[in-house]
């Protein structure tokens, strides 16, 4: 018996300690305002590394990021909480030297890095916020491909590499990202990957990407509501 329940502690620690190493990015969004970072807008923080000028150039950048959204894809219903940073041993929460968005327990995170700081990271960032704000876990987890998420995510960076007329990638580039459905398989450092599933996603009525969203929320395949 004593070593059953020896066994049961030693399998629940692991538990935890496992849930906090991979879910560490959504418990550092929850408990920023527990940390050194300052509240600098409603739900944005930066940490003493951020300049005052860096600070002021981030609000306008967010703020045009929002509009540049809404603008393509409609109004954003989500408010996720933006985390900037110039130092990289930030990396270890789920810090990049550019950005990326994660989920937290109770809201949707972007995390910034020193190369992030412009109005296309932003955007690109928000509306995967925002995808994954209007789609439940099952939704997100068995009918969003990764190439759709990032094309998404694209069509609104328009960093000079990712504006369709500077792509040039095949059809069977197009058709080999489009093979992928999981984010972890996604190849992330590859431009070619970007561009590809930016191509994937130009039929792509952007008016029609929420409503979209909520029917397969209500049951639709993918294949259903978006015909790729």
């Amino acid at each position: 018996m004593r070593i059953l329940k020896v066994s049961l502690l030693i399998m629940l620690f692991s538990f935890i300690f496992s849930f906090l190493f991979f879910k560490k990015e959504a418990i550092a969004c929850e408990a920023i305002n527990l940390t050194n970072f300052a509240e600098v807008h409603p739900d944005v923080y930066v940490d003493s590394s951020v300049t005052s000028e860096q600070r002021t150039l981030l609000l306008e950048s967010m703020n045009m990021a929002y509009n540049r959204v809404n603008q393509i894809y409609g109004e954003i219903n989500s408010s996720p909480r933006l985390i900037m940073t110039n130092d990289l041993e930030y990396k270890k929460y789920g810090l990049n030297p550019t950005g990326m968005q994660n989920s937290g327990f109770f809201r949707e995170c972007i995390f910034l890095g020193p190369k992030g700081m412009n109005v296309d990271v932003i955007a690109h960032e928000l509306v995967h916020a925002e995808v994954r704000h209007r789609t439940n876990i099952f939704t997100e987890f068995t009918k969003l491909p990764a190439w759709f998420i990032e094309g998404t995510g694209i069509k609104v960076d328009y960093r000079a590499p990712f504006l369709i007329e500077n792509i040039d990638v095949s059809q069977e580039e197009v058709e080999q990202i489009k093979s992928v459905f999981f984010l972890s398989d996604f190849p992330n450092t590859s431009v070619k990957s970007y561009q590809a599933s930016r191509v994937a996603i130009e039929d792509l009525d952007p008016k029609f990407l929420y409503s979209g969203l909520e029917r397969l929320d209500n049951g639709e395949s993918f294949e259903e509501v978006f015909g790729m």
